[in-house]
């Protein structure tokens, strides 16, 4: 039987047997995922051992890297404050249109149906 046929055939069937195939193949797809983990898993293990110390090594690097950078918060002040301090040197620099008051106007309005 092909996997067309097979495909075919489980389509002609009720929808709750459907259901309970696809739950059924779910299942079996999880545990062979899970079991693929665990096995993979202790061999995962057995090899970082060994390798922990040059680990902490890259730790330490990082650490030194992190001190080195300014703050987060501190760029990002210092960002903000520049864009409003050219914010307000270019509002000072410009010349302000006067506002004039327009006399009210009726606003154009289409008809209800």
């Amino acid at each position: 039987m092909s996997v067309i046929e097979y495909i075919e055939k489980l389509q002609k069937k009720p929808r709750h047997i459907r259901v309970q195939i696809m739950w059924a193949s779910v299942t079996v797809g999880a545990a062979i995922i899970f079991g693929f983990w665990l096995w993979s898993l202790s061999t995962l293990l057995a090899q970082t051992a060994p390798q922990n110390n040059a680990g902490n090594d890259q730790l330490k690097k990082l650490g030194e890297i992190k001190k080195e950078m300014p703050g987060l918060w501190q760029s990002l002040s210092a960002g903000v404050g520049s864009i409003i301090d050219t914010a307000k040197n270019d509002m000072a620099a410009s010349p302000s249109p006067a506002l004039q008051e327009s006399p009210a106007q009726p606003a154009d309005k289409l008809p209800l149906e």
